[in-house]
């Protein structure tokens, strides 16, 4: 069995930290509104680690091909489980903010997963995007923010109109940074008998996944 690093070990404990804030949320919306810090401060605690696991395995030298192949994942989870809560949830009253945000979001990850496996396949190493680490850390940060929202009264309409705003900076950044992901390795798209060149090399670090 492969022996996990810190950094990975970081990574798995972020993954088995969502079911834990889907199940705040559940308890959220049958016994208390006031879980909802409980679910916020669990899911800020999940947010924060994905920064410190990939700091530590970049300042420590301590990458490795698992972490790598896990940290996207975890990130991607983490991301769509808020959107999803927040969704549901209907963390935002004006109408459709939220649902639109969220297509938008989800959409932009499928784009880039399929863009992935069109690169994998093409046995190409794809560009890192430095906007995707921009793009989740603002999303992130949005959701953290909407999820304090059932804790109602005037907190609970601030934190919305505070978090609505970060939320739609972060879908405008989820837009820009997948098409500039998509145009920076727009040579994928190109018949095998038609590429050049391949998608420029990334540099090596446990951020080499375009977040």
């Amino acid at each position: 069995m492969t022996k996990l690093n810190l950094p990975t070990k970081i990574t798995v404990t972020r993954i088995m930290m969502i079911p834990l804030i889907i199940v705040l949320y559940v308890l959220q919306c049958e016994v208390h509104n006031m879980i909802c810090i409980a679910t916020a401060l669990l899911y800020i605690a999940t947010s924060v680690t994905d920064f410190v696991d990939g700091h530590i395995a970049r300042k420590y030298n301590m990458v490795t091909t698992l972490g790598k192949f896990l940290d996207p994942i975890a990130d991607k989870v983490v991301v769509l489980t808020g959107v999803f809560i927040i969704t549901d949830g209907n963390m935002i009253t004006i109408p459709y903010v939220a649902m639109i945000c969220g297509v938008i979001i989800v959409a932009r990850e499928l784009i880039i997963g399929l863009l992935r496996q069109i690169a994998a396949i093409k046995s190409f190493v794809l560009a890192a995007d430095g906007l995707g680490k921009v793009k989740t850390a603002t999303t992130m940060t949005a959701i953290g923010t909407l999820l304090f929202v059932p804790a109602g009264g005037t907190f609970g309409e601030v934190v919305m109109y505070i978090g609505m705003a970060e939320l739609i900076v972060a879908t405008i950044l989820t837009v820009w940074s997948g098409v500039h992901y998509v145009v920076a390795n727009k040579s994928l798209f190109a018949d095998d008998h038609q590429q050049q060149s391949s998608p420029t090399q990334q540099s090596e670090g446990e951020d080499k996944e375009e977040k």
